[in-house]
Protein backbone atom coordinates (compact mmCIF):
# COMPACT_ATOMS: atom_id res chain seq x y z
CA UNK A 1 0.00 0.00 0.00
CA UNK A 2 1.62 3.84 -1.24
CA UNK A 3 3.05 5.42 1.93
CA UNK A 4 0.87 7.82 3.14
CA UNK A 5 -2.60 6.17 2.13
CA UNK A 6 -3.10 3.53 4.79
CA UNK A 7 -5.90 3.24 6.93
CA UNK A 8 -3.52 4.71 9.66
CA UNK A 9 -2.75 7.69 7.38
CA UNK A 10 -6.50 8.78 6.84
CA UNK A 11 -7.29 8.21 10.68
CA UNK A 12 -4.22 10.39 11.23
CA UNK A 13 -5.41 13.27 8.68
CA UNK A 14 -9.50 13.05 10.60
CA UNK A 15 -8.16 12.77 14.22
CA UNK A 16 -6.95 16.69 13.42
CA UNK A 17 -10.40 17.85 13.04
CA UNK A 18 -11.87 19.65 16.25
CA UNK A 19 -15.03 17.66 16.45
CA UNK A 20 -16.56 14.02 16.78
CA UNK A 21 -14.96 12.28 13.76
CA UNK A 22 -11.88 13.95 14.94
CA UNK A 23 -11.99 12.44 18.60
CA UNK A 24 -13.32 9.11 16.74
CA UNK A 25 -10.46 9.12 15.36
CA UNK A 26 -7.81 9.95 17.50
CA UNK A 27 -9.50 7.25 19.28
CA UNK A 28 -8.99 4.77 16.90
CA UNK A 29 -5.51 6.03 16.67
CA UNK A 30 -5.17 5.09 20.17
CA UNK A 31 -6.75 1.72 20.10
CA UNK A 32 -4.56 0.38 17.70
CA UNK A 33 -1.24 1.98 19.00
CA UNK A 34 -2.34 1.61 22.70
CA UNK A 35 -4.87 -0.40 23.72
CA UNK A 36 -7.89 -0.31 25.31
CA UNK A 37 -6.91 0.32 28.61
CA UNK A 38 -5.26 3.68 27.72
CA UNK A 39 -7.63 4.35 25.36
CA UNK A 40 -10.47 4.24 28.15
CA UNK A 41 -8.10 6.40 30.15
CA UNK A 42 -7.88 8.89 27.08
CA UNK A 43 -11.76 9.16 26.49
CA UNK A 44 -11.97 9.96 30.15
CA UNK A 45 -9.66 12.38 30.46
CA UNK A 46 -11.33 14.31 27.18
CA UNK A 47 -15.02 14.03 29.33
CA UNK A 48 -13.04 15.52 32.19
CA UNK A 49 -11.64 18.24 29.53
CA UNK A 50 -15.43 18.87 28.23
CA UNK A 51 -16.99 19.37 31.75
CA UNK A 52 -14.08 21.77 32.75
CA UNK A 53 -14.67 23.66 29.82
CA UNK A 54 -18.39 24.02 29.97
CA UNK A 55 -17.90 25.51 33.56
CA UNK A 56 -15.52 27.99 32.24
CA UNK A 57 -18.00 29.12 29.95
CA UNK A 58 -21.20 28.95 31.71
CA UNK A 59 -18.91 31.84 33.82
CA UNK A 60 -18.04 33.47 31.29
CA UNK A 61 -21.12 34.29 29.85
CA UNK A 62 -23.02 34.77 32.91
CA UNK A 63 -20.86 37.49 34.64
CA UNK A 64 -21.99 38.34 38.61
CA UNK A 65 -24.61 41.23 38.75
CA UNK A 66 -22.13 43.09 41.29
CA UNK A 67 -19.10 42.66 39.07
CA UNK A 68 -20.56 44.62 36.22
CA UNK A 69 -22.23 46.97 38.38
CA UNK A 70 -18.61 47.38 40.08
CA UNK A 71 -17.30 47.77 36.19
CA UNK A 72 -19.65 50.65 35.32
CA UNK A 73 -18.99 52.96 38.79
CA UNK A 74 -15.55 52.66 37.95
CA UNK A 75 -13.71 55.80 37.03
CA UNK A 76 -10.84 56.15 34.37
CA UNK A 77 -9.01 59.02 33.17
CA UNK A 78 -10.91 61.40 30.71
CA UNK A 79 -7.99 60.62 27.76
CA UNK A 80 -9.11 57.06 27.41
CA UNK A 81 -12.02 56.27 24.83
CA UNK A 82 -12.41 54.00 22.21
CA UNK A 83 -13.44 53.93 18.62
CA UNK A 84 -14.57 50.22 17.73
CA UNK A 85 -14.18 49.99 13.39
CA UNK A 86 -16.79 47.50 12.15
CA UNK A 87 -16.92 47.46 8.33
CA UNK A 88 -19.80 46.02 7.35
CA UNK A 89 -20.88 44.58 3.88
CA UNK A 90 -23.74 42.63 3.70
CA UNK A 91 -23.91 41.48 7.26
CA UNK A 92 -27.08 39.18 8.12
CA UNK A 93 -29.36 41.55 10.30
CA UNK A 94 -29.43 39.23 13.33
CA UNK A 95 -25.74 39.03 13.53
CA UNK A 96 -25.81 42.94 12.84
CA UNK A 97 -28.45 43.46 15.79
CA UNK A 98 -25.98 41.06 18.13
CA UNK A 99 -23.24 42.59 17.40
CA UNK A 100 -24.28 46.41 18.20
CA UNK A 101 -26.22 44.96 21.07
CA UNK A 102 -23.00 43.50 22.31
CA UNK A 103 -21.05 46.52 22.33
CA UNK A 104 -24.03 48.52 23.80
CA UNK A 105 -23.82 46.43 27.07
CA UNK A 106 -20.10 47.29 27.91
CA UNK A 107 -19.54 48.54 31.12
CA UNK A 108 -17.42 51.14 30.11
CA UNK A 109 -19.61 53.66 28.48
CA UNK A 110 -16.75 56.03 26.47
CA UNK A 111 -16.89 54.20 23.17
CA UNK A 112 -18.19 54.94 19.74
CA UNK A 113 -18.99 52.56 17.24
CA UNK A 114 -17.79 53.49 13.87
CA UNK A 115 -19.79 51.74 10.80
CA UNK A 116 -18.80 52.14 6.76
CA UNK A 117 -21.51 50.01 5.03
CA UNK A 118 -20.58 48.77 1.62
CA UNK A 119 -23.66 46.36 1.89
CA UNK A 120 -24.92 45.77 -2.31
CA UNK A 121 -28.20 46.98 -3.20
CA UNK A 122 -29.63 43.30 -2.45
CA UNK A 123 -28.95 44.21 1.20
CA UNK A 124 -30.70 47.21 2.17
CA UNK A 125 -31.77 46.07 5.85
CA UNK A 126 -28.30 46.90 6.64
CA UNK A 127 -28.38 50.59 6.16
CA UNK A 128 -31.94 51.04 7.69
CA UNK A 129 -31.30 48.98 10.76
CA UNK A 130 -27.69 51.23 11.73
CA UNK A 131 -29.17 54.55 10.83
CA UNK A 132 -32.27 53.17 13.26
CA UNK A 133 -29.49 52.24 15.90
CA UNK A 134 -27.64 55.54 15.21
CA UNK A 135 -30.97 57.87 15.49
CA UNK A 136 -31.24 55.70 19.01
CA UNK A 137 -27.82 56.03 20.12
CA UNK A 138 -25.35 59.18 19.35
CA UNK A 139 -22.56 57.19 20.15
CA UNK A 140 -22.83 54.81 16.73
CA UNK A 141 -21.63 56.47 13.89
CA UNK A 142 -22.41 55.46 10.22
CA UNK A 143 -21.72 55.69 6.82
CA UNK A 144 -23.19 54.43 4.16
CA UNK A 145 -20.39 53.16 1.24
CA UNK A 146 -20.79 55.06 -2.36
CA UNK A 147 -18.84 51.83 -3.54
CA UNK A 148 -17.69 48.51 -1.33
CA UNK A 149 -14.00 48.98 -1.85
CA UNK A 150 -12.70 45.75 0.11
CA UNK A 151 -12.25 45.73 4.22
CA UNK A 152 -8.82 47.47 4.08
CA UNK A 153 -10.59 50.27 2.02
CA UNK A 154 -14.29 49.80 4.30
CA UNK A 155 -12.47 49.88 7.72
CA UNK A 156 -10.69 52.87 6.39
CA UNK A 157 -13.54 54.57 5.46
CA UNK A 158 -14.77 53.61 9.27
CA UNK A 159 -11.28 55.65 10.90
CA UNK A 160 -12.44 58.71 9.17
CA UNK A 161 -15.38 58.62 11.93
CA UNK A 162 -13.18 58.21 14.70
CA UNK A 163 -12.29 60.71 16.98
CA UNK A 164 -11.28 57.93 20.12
CA UNK A 165 -7.57 57.88 21.75
CA UNK A 166 -7.71 54.23 21.12
CA UNK A 167 -8.89 52.14 17.97
CA UNK A 168 -10.44 49.00 18.33
CA UNK A 169 -11.28 46.38 15.58
CA UNK A 170 -14.19 44.37 15.86
CA UNK A 171 -15.80 42.04 12.83
CA UNK A 172 -19.08 42.96 11.64
CA UNK A 173 -20.43 39.53 12.78
CA UNK A 174 -18.51 38.81 16.14
CA UNK A 175 -19.21 39.52 20.10
CA UNK A 176 -17.97 41.78 22.46
CA UNK A 177 -18.66 40.66 26.23
CA UNK A 178 -19.63 42.99 28.35
CA UNK A 179 -16.76 43.86 30.14
CA UNK A 180 -14.44 43.74 27.57
CA UNK A 181 -13.45 47.61 27.34
CA UNK A 182 -13.38 48.01 30.84
CA UNK A 183 -10.86 45.21 30.51
CA UNK A 184 -8.96 47.20 27.91
CA UNK A 185 -9.13 50.90 30.18
CA UNK A 186 -7.84 49.14 33.22
CA UNK A 187 -4.80 48.07 31.27
CA UNK A 188 -4.05 50.96 29.99
CA UNK A 189 -4.85 52.98 32.80
CA UNK A 190 -2.22 50.92 35.15
CA UNK A 191 0.11 50.11 32.48
CA UNK A 192 0.15 52.91 29.80
CA UNK A 193 0.09 50.43 27.24
CA UNK A 194 -0.30 51.55 23.30
CA UNK A 195 -0.87 48.18 22.04
CA UNK A 196 -3.12 45.35 23.56
CA UNK A 197 -4.78 42.22 23.43
CA UNK A 198 -7.08 39.36 24.69
CA UNK A 199 -8.05 35.90 24.75
CA UNK A 200 -10.87 34.84 22.34
CA UNK A 201 -13.40 32.04 22.05
CA UNK A 202 -14.76 30.33 18.65
CA UNK A 203 -18.09 29.23 19.01
CA UNK A 204 -20.51 28.01 16.63
CA UNK A 205 -23.30 30.20 15.42
CA UNK A 206 -25.80 30.75 16.58
CA UNK A 207 -25.55 29.13 19.86
CA UNK A 208 -22.73 30.88 22.00
CA UNK A 209 -22.21 27.57 24.47
CA UNK A 210 -21.54 25.37 21.76
CA UNK A 211 -17.64 26.32 21.63
CA UNK A 212 -15.27 25.25 18.91
CA UNK A 213 -12.19 26.61 20.92
CA UNK A 214 -11.32 28.37 23.83
CA UNK A 215 -7.83 30.36 22.61
CA UNK A 216 -6.15 31.69 25.22
CA UNK A 217 -2.95 32.82 24.21
CA UNK A 218 0.79 33.82 24.81
CA UNK A 219 2.26 36.94 26.32
CA UNK A 220 3.27 39.07 23.14
CA UNK A 221 5.70 36.36 20.64
CA UNK A 222 7.40 37.85 18.36
CA UNK A 223 8.06 34.73 16.66
CA UNK A 224 4.47 33.33 16.57
CA UNK A 225 3.10 36.16 15.22
CA UNK A 226 5.29 35.64 12.07
CA UNK A 227 4.40 32.30 11.89
CA UNK A 228 0.68 33.00 12.52
CA UNK A 229 -1.93 36.03 13.55
CA UNK A 230 -2.14 34.70 16.85
CA UNK A 231 -3.00 37.64 18.22
CA UNK A 232 -6.50 38.31 16.24
CA UNK A 233 -8.90 39.75 18.86
CA UNK A 234 -9.93 41.71 20.65
CA UNK A 235 -6.97 43.66 19.45
CA UNK A 236 -6.72 47.48 20.67
CA UNK A 237 -4.10 50.32 20.40
CA UNK A 238 -3.50 54.05 20.41
CA UNK A 239 -4.49 56.13 17.66
CA UNK A 240 -1.24 57.63 17.61
CA UNK A 241 0.49 54.62 16.90
CA UNK A 242 -1.60 54.03 14.15
CA UNK A 243 -1.23 57.25 12.50
CA UNK A 244 2.70 56.36 12.55
CA UNK A 245 2.39 52.38 11.42
CA UNK A 246 0.13 53.75 8.71
CA UNK A 247 -3.59 52.43 8.16
CA UNK A 248 -5.14 49.45 6.38
CA UNK A 249 -3.54 48.07 2.73
CA UNK A 250 -5.87 46.54 0.20
CA UNK A 251 -2.63 45.17 -0.94
CA UNK A 252 -3.53 42.68 1.75
CA UNK A 253 -7.24 42.39 1.74
CA UNK A 254 -7.50 38.58 3.49
CA UNK A 255 -4.71 39.08 6.13
CA UNK A 256 -5.26 42.88 6.33
CA UNK A 257 -5.51 42.71 10.40
CA UNK A 258 -2.32 40.20 10.29
CA UNK A 259 -0.95 42.73 8.36
CA UNK A 260 -0.97 45.64 10.09
CA UNK A 261 -0.48 44.08 13.63
CA UNK A 262 3.11 43.41 12.24
CA UNK A 263 3.44 47.20 11.58
CA UNK A 264 2.03 48.31 14.89
CA UNK A 265 3.77 45.98 16.56
CA UNK A 266 7.24 46.66 15.25
CA UNK A 267 6.57 50.82 16.33
CA UNK A 268 4.25 49.81 20.28
CA UNK A 269 6.22 51.20 22.89
CA UNK A 270 4.24 48.73 25.41
CA UNK A 271 2.35 45.86 24.16
CA UNK A 272 0.03 44.15 27.41
CA UNK A 273 -1.98 40.82 26.89
CA UNK A 274 -4.84 40.51 29.25
CA UNK A 275 -5.17 36.69 29.41
CA UNK A 276 -8.87 37.14 29.83
CA UNK A 277 -11.59 36.16 27.24
CA UNK A 278 -13.05 39.24 26.10
CA UNK A 279 -14.60 38.19 22.31
CA UNK A 280 -16.44 36.07 20.80
CA UNK A 281 -16.26 34.84 17.29
CA UNK A 282 -18.78 33.27 15.16
CA UNK A 283 -18.17 30.78 13.19
CA UNK A 284 -20.40 29.95 10.49
CA UNK A 285 -20.48 28.35 6.92
CA UNK A 286 -19.29 31.77 5.20
CA UNK A 287 -16.60 32.60 7.80
CA UNK A 288 -12.47 32.24 7.86
CA UNK A 289 -13.26 31.01 11.44
CA UNK A 290 -15.48 28.41 9.60
CA UNK A 291 -13.41 27.36 6.58
CA UNK A 292 -10.33 29.11 5.20
CA UNK A 293 -11.52 27.60 1.91
CA UNK A 294 -14.07 30.30 1.99
CA UNK A 295 -11.18 32.93 1.50
CA UNK A 296 -8.52 31.29 0.23
CA UNK A 297 -7.12 34.62 -0.89
CA UNK A 298 -5.99 35.45 2.66
CA UNK A 299 -3.23 32.85 2.12
CA UNK A 300 -1.21 34.25 -0.51
CA UNK A 301 -1.94 37.89 1.65
CA UNK A 302 -0.78 36.33 4.84
CA UNK A 303 2.42 35.33 2.81
CA UNK A 304 3.21 38.92 1.24
CA UNK A 305 2.18 40.11 5.24
CA UNK A 306 4.87 38.26 6.61
CA UNK A 307 7.02 38.67 3.80
CA UNK A 308 6.71 42.57 4.12
CA UNK A 309 7.37 42.79 7.70
CA UNK A 310 10.57 41.21 7.32
CA UNK A 311 11.71 43.27 4.72
CA UNK A 312 10.71 46.53 6.21
CA UNK A 313 13.47 44.88 9.13
CA UNK A 314 16.42 44.80 6.37
CA UNK A 315 15.61 41.03 6.41
CA UNK A 316 14.58 38.91 2.61
CA UNK A 317 13.47 35.58 3.78
CA UNK A 318 11.11 32.99 2.08
CA UNK A 319 7.56 32.83 3.13
CA UNK A 320 5.75 29.90 2.87
CA UNK A 321 2.34 28.26 4.03
CA UNK A 322 3.30 25.37 6.95
CA UNK A 323 2.54 21.91 5.95
CA UNK A 324 -0.24 21.88 8.38
CA UNK A 325 -2.61 24.74 7.93
CA UNK A 326 -2.52 27.41 4.69
CA UNK A 327 -2.29 30.69 6.92
CA UNK A 328 0.17 29.77 9.25
CA UNK A 329 4.11 30.09 7.86
CA UNK A 330 7.06 29.24 7.24
CA UNK A 331 9.78 31.55 7.44
CA UNK A 332 13.31 30.66 5.66
CA UNK A 333 16.22 32.51 6.67
CA UNK A 334 18.87 33.17 4.88
CA UNK A 335 21.94 31.55 6.54
CA UNK A 336 24.87 34.50 6.93
CA UNK A 337 28.48 32.81 5.79
CA UNK A 338 29.43 29.10 6.29
CA UNK A 339 30.05 28.73 10.09
CA UNK A 340 31.29 25.58 11.80
CA UNK A 341 28.89 23.39 13.65
CA UNK A 342 29.86 21.08 16.43
CA UNK A 343 27.73 18.58 17.03
CA UNK A 344 27.70 17.50 20.97
CA UNK A 345 26.42 14.39 22.49
CA UNK A 346 26.39 12.62 25.87
CA UNK A 347 28.44 9.71 25.70
CA UNK A 348 27.62 8.69 29.44
CA UNK A 349 27.95 4.78 29.86
CA UNK A 350 27.95 3.62 26.08
CA UNK A 351 30.09 6.16 24.50
CA UNK A 352 30.20 3.56 21.20
CA UNK A 353 26.68 3.59 20.50
CA UNK A 354 26.84 7.63 21.37
CA UNK A 355 29.49 7.96 18.43
CA UNK A 356 27.16 5.79 15.75
CA UNK A 357 23.91 7.76 16.58
CA UNK A 358 25.99 11.34 15.87
CA UNK A 359 27.81 9.60 12.90
CA UNK A 360 23.72 8.97 11.47
CA UNK A 361 22.64 12.56 12.52
CA UNK A 362 26.08 14.05 10.81
CA UNK A 363 25.22 11.49 7.65
CA UNK A 364 21.75 12.88 7.73
CA UNK A 365 22.74 17.02 7.19
CA UNK A 366 22.48 17.30 3.67
CA UNK A 367 23.13 21.26 3.77
CA UNK A 368 26.92 21.20 3.19
CA UNK A 369 27.81 23.00 6.50
CA UNK A 370 31.30 22.10 8.07
CA UNK A 371 30.57 19.71 11.22
CA UNK A 372 32.61 18.44 14.02
CA UNK A 373 31.33 16.09 16.00
CA UNK A 374 32.11 15.76 19.69
CA UNK A 375 31.30 13.06 22.38
CA UNK A 376 30.99 13.98 25.86
CA UNK A 377 32.96 11.12 28.23
CA UNK A 378 34.39 13.41 30.98
CA UNK A 379 32.36 14.27 33.91
CA UNK A 380 30.52 12.73 36.45
CA UNK A 381 26.85 14.07 34.76
CA UNK A 382 25.44 14.82 31.69
CA UNK A 383 25.71 18.50 32.26
CA UNK A 384 29.31 18.23 33.39
CA UNK A 385 30.23 16.15 30.55
CA UNK A 386 28.43 18.67 27.93
CA UNK A 387 30.49 21.43 29.59
CA UNK A 388 33.26 20.29 29.07
CA UNK A 389 33.00 18.96 25.61
CA UNK A 390 31.78 22.58 24.78
CA UNK A 391 34.44 24.18 26.13
CA UNK A 392 37.09 22.02 23.90
CA UNK A 393 34.75 22.42 20.47
CA UNK A 394 35.74 24.17 17.49
CA UNK A 395 32.30 25.21 15.94
CA UNK A 396 31.07 28.38 15.62
CA UNK A 397 27.77 27.20 17.09
CA UNK A 398 27.28 24.58 19.52
CA UNK A 399 24.59 21.74 18.73
CA UNK A 400 23.81 19.31 21.63
CA UNK A 401 21.70 16.45 20.60
CA UNK A 402 20.77 13.37 22.70
CA UNK A 403 21.91 9.63 21.94
CA UNK A 404 18.95 7.52 20.21
CA UNK A 405 18.05 9.94 17.95
CA UNK A 406 17.31 10.30 14.03
CA UNK A 407 16.07 12.50 11.55
CA UNK A 408 14.69 12.55 8.12
CA UNK A 409 15.19 16.17 7.15
CA UNK A 410 18.04 16.78 5.58
CA UNK A 411 18.00 20.46 6.57
CA UNK A 412 17.69 19.80 10.12
CA UNK A 413 20.80 21.54 11.31
CA UNK A 414 19.66 25.00 8.48
CA UNK A 415 16.74 24.66 10.20
CA UNK A 416 17.76 25.72 13.76
CA UNK A 417 20.88 27.63 12.41
CA UNK A 418 19.17 30.07 10.57
CA UNK A 419 17.09 31.23 13.89
CA UNK A 420 20.20 30.89 15.84
CA UNK A 421 22.10 33.17 14.01
CA UNK A 422 19.42 36.42 14.95
CA UNK A 423 20.79 38.96 16.75
CA UNK A 424 17.84 38.77 19.14
CA UNK A 425 18.24 35.15 19.70
CA UNK A 426 19.71 32.85 22.44
CA UNK A 427 19.16 29.33 21.85
CA UNK A 428 17.02 26.98 19.83
CA UNK A 429 15.13 23.87 20.32
CA UNK A 430 14.28 21.69 17.74
CA UNK A 431 10.69 19.48 17.80
CA UNK A 432 11.67 15.52 19.11
CA UNK A 433 9.37 12.93 18.90
CA UNK A 434 8.88 9.49 20.38
CA UNK A 435 9.48 6.58 17.77
CA UNK A 436 5.92 6.13 17.68
CA UNK A 437 5.46 10.11 16.20
CA UNK A 438 3.95 11.35 19.85
CA UNK A 439 5.99 14.19 21.13
CA UNK A 440 8.47 14.18 23.55
CA UNK A 441 9.94 17.97 23.20
CA UNK A 442 8.20 21.19 21.78
CA UNK A 443 9.56 23.73 24.07
CA UNK A 444 9.66 23.58 28.32
CA UNK A 445 7.21 24.84 30.00
CA UNK A 446 7.25 26.68 33.95
CA UNK A 447 5.51 25.06 36.55
CA UNK A 448 3.89 22.71 34.81
CA UNK A 449 3.17 18.97 35.85
CA UNK A 450 4.55 17.12 39.22
CA UNK A 451 6.10 19.80 41.85
CA UNK A 452 5.29 22.75 39.55
CA UNK A 453 8.83 23.12 38.09
CA UNK A 454 9.42 22.21 34.54
CA UNK A 455 7.42 20.43 32.33
CA UNK A 456 7.29 19.01 28.36
CA UNK A 457 4.39 21.32 26.36
CA UNK A 458 2.82 19.53 24.56
CA UNK A 459 3.96 16.14 25.67
CA UNK A 460 2.73 12.97 23.79
CA UNK A 461 0.62 15.17 21.38
CA UNK A 462 1.01 14.11 17.89
CA UNK A 463 3.39 15.27 16.24
CA UNK A 464 2.47 15.21 12.78
CA UNK A 465 -0.28 18.10 13.95
CA UNK A 466 -0.56 21.32 14.84
CA UNK A 467 -0.78 21.23 18.33
CA UNK A 468 -3.17 23.66 20.41
CA UNK A 469 -4.20 26.64 17.83
CA UNK A 470 -1.13 25.72 15.53
CA UNK A 471 1.79 26.33 18.31
CA UNK A 472 3.33 23.09 17.75
CA UNK A 473 3.42 23.02 13.90
CA UNK A 474 5.12 26.83 14.03
CA UNK A 475 7.90 28.28 15.18
CA UNK A 476 7.71 30.00 18.25
CA UNK A 477 8.84 31.59 21.56
CA UNK A 478 9.43 29.77 24.48
CA UNK A 479 10.62 30.03 28.35
CA UNK A 480 13.06 27.04 27.72
CA UNK A 481 14.20 24.20 25.17
CA UNK A 482 15.66 20.45 26.27
CA UNK A 483 19.20 19.94 25.45
CA UNK A 484 18.15 16.94 23.41
CA UNK A 485 18.46 19.11 20.79
CA UNK A 486 19.45 22.59 21.48
CA UNK A 487 21.84 24.83 19.70
CA UNK A 488 23.65 28.30 20.53
CA UNK A 489 26.61 30.30 19.37
CA UNK A 490 29.36 29.33 21.07
CA UNK A 491 30.36 33.27 21.39
CA UNK A 492 26.46 33.20 23.97
CA UNK A 493 27.55 30.04 25.50
CA UNK A 494 30.56 31.56 27.21
CA UNK A 495 29.18 34.85 27.85
CA UNK A 496 25.88 33.41 29.58
CA UNK A 497 28.04 30.87 31.71
CA UNK A 498 27.06 27.83 29.90
CA UNK A 499 25.88 24.62 31.65
CA UNK A 500 25.91 25.05 35.87
CA UNK A 501 27.78 21.86 37.02
CA UNK A 502 25.37 22.96 40.42
CA UNK A 503 22.82 21.82 37.93
CA UNK A 504 24.85 18.87 36.73
CA UNK A 505 22.49 16.01 36.89
CA UNK A 506 19.17 17.82 35.27
CA UNK A 507 17.69 21.09 34.79
CA UNK A 508 20.72 22.93 33.62
CA UNK A 509 19.73 23.11 30.41
CA UNK A 510 16.72 25.16 31.34
CA UNK A 511 18.44 27.29 33.88
CA UNK A 512 20.77 28.29 30.84
CA UNK A 513 17.73 29.78 28.31
CA UNK A 514 16.47 31.28 31.73
CA UNK A 515 20.02 33.13 31.75
CA UNK A 516 19.45 34.15 27.96
CA UNK A 517 15.72 35.73 27.92
CA UNK A 518 17.48 37.40 31.41
CA UNK A 519 19.52 39.02 28.99
CA UNK A 520 17.05 40.12 26.57
CA UNK A 521 17.31 36.94 24.23
CA UNK A 522 14.50 34.92 22.81
CA UNK A 523 14.59 31.31 23.06
CA UNK A 524 13.03 29.45 20.26
CA UNK A 525 10.80 26.77 19.44
CA UNK A 526 10.86 24.88 15.44
CA UNK A 527 9.40 22.05 14.48
CA UNK A 528 11.08 21.70 11.47
CA UNK A 529 14.21 19.31 12.18
CA UNK A 530 12.19 16.59 13.62
CA UNK A 531 14.13 14.36 15.26
CA UNK A 532 12.60 10.97 16.60
CA UNK A 533 13.52 8.28 19.07
CA UNK A 534 12.95 7.16 22.32
CA UNK A 535 9.83 4.88 24.48
CA UNK A 536 7.35 7.79 25.97
CA UNK A 537 7.03 5.21 28.97
CA UNK A 538 10.72 6.14 29.91
CA UNK A 539 10.19 9.76 30.23
CA UNK A 540 7.43 11.79 32.70
CA UNK A 541 5.99 15.02 31.48
CA UNK A 542 7.70 16.49 34.50
CA UNK A 543 11.46 17.30 32.43
CA UNK A 544 14.27 15.66 33.84
CA UNK A 545 12.33 13.78 36.53
CA UNK A 546 13.34 10.03 35.46
CA UNK A 547 17.26 11.35 35.88
CA UNK A 548 19.37 10.05 38.98
CA UNK A 549 20.08 13.25 41.06
CA UNK A 550 16.65 14.99 39.99
CA UNK A 551 15.21 16.07 43.35
CA UNK A 552 18.88 17.66 44.46
CA UNK A 553 18.97 19.89 40.72
CA UNK A 554 15.43 20.53 41.31
CA UNK A 555 15.74 22.05 44.49
CA UNK A 556 18.63 24.50 43.28
CA UNK A 557 16.24 24.85 40.25
CA UNK A 558 13.85 26.45 42.19
CA UNK A 559 15.98 28.28 44.60
CA UNK A 560 17.56 30.40 42.06
CA UNK A 561 14.46 30.80 39.39
CA UNK A 562 11.52 31.09 42.34
CA UNK A 563 10.65 34.88 41.02
CA UNK A 564 10.18 33.45 37.55
CA UNK A 565 8.69 30.40 38.95
CA UNK A 566 6.08 32.51 40.89
CA UNK A 567 5.53 34.84 38.21
CA UNK A 568 4.60 32.09 35.73
CA UNK A 569 5.53 30.78 32.26
CA UNK A 570 4.70 34.34 29.84
CA UNK A 571 4.28 32.01 26.94
CA UNK A 572 1.72 29.85 28.95
CA UNK A 573 -1.54 31.38 29.46
CA UNK A 574 -2.80 31.55 33.59
CA UNK A 575 -6.10 29.90 32.41
CA UNK A 576 -4.51 26.27 30.90
CA UNK A 577 -3.97 23.49 33.47
CA UNK A 578 -0.08 23.18 34.71
CA UNK A 579 -1.57 18.82 35.89
CA UNK A 580 -1.39 18.26 32.21
CA UNK A 581 0.28 19.10 29.44
CA UNK A 582 -3.02 18.91 26.51
CA UNK A 583 -3.68 22.58 27.01
CA UNK A 584 -7.05 22.53 28.40
CA UNK A 585 -9.04 25.22 30.74
CA UNK A 586 -7.93 25.04 34.17
CA UNK A 587 -10.86 22.86 36.35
Amino acid sequence: MEQGKGPRALLRRFARQENLIGFACSMGLCLLREGPAETLHRIRLRLGRKHAERKFVRRLLNPAPLTLRRQRETAFPEDISFSLLVPLYNTPADFLREMIASVQAQTFSRWELCLADGSDEAHGEVEALCREAAERDPRIRYRKLERNGGISANTNACLELATGSYIALFDHDDLLLPGALYEMASAIAAQDADFLYSDEMVFASPDRRRVIGLHFKPDFAPDDLLANNYICHLTVFRAALLERAGRFRSAFDGSQDHDLILRLTAQARRIVHIPKILYLWRSHPASVAGDIGSKTYAVDAGVRAVRDALAARGIEAEVASSPVYPTMYHVTYPIRGCPRISLIMDGGAAPEQAKADLAALAAAAGDGLPLECRIATRGATPGERLQAAAGEAAGDYLLFVAPGLRTDNPAWIREMLMLCQREDTGAVGGLVTFADGRVRHAGLVLGLGRGGLLGRGHYRADGAGAGYFGQLAIVEDVSAVSGECLMISRERFRDAGGFDPALGAALYDADLCLRLRERGLLVVYTPYPALRGGEARAFPMAYGAELPGYAGAAAAFRARWQEALAAGDPYYNPNLTLELSDFRVRG
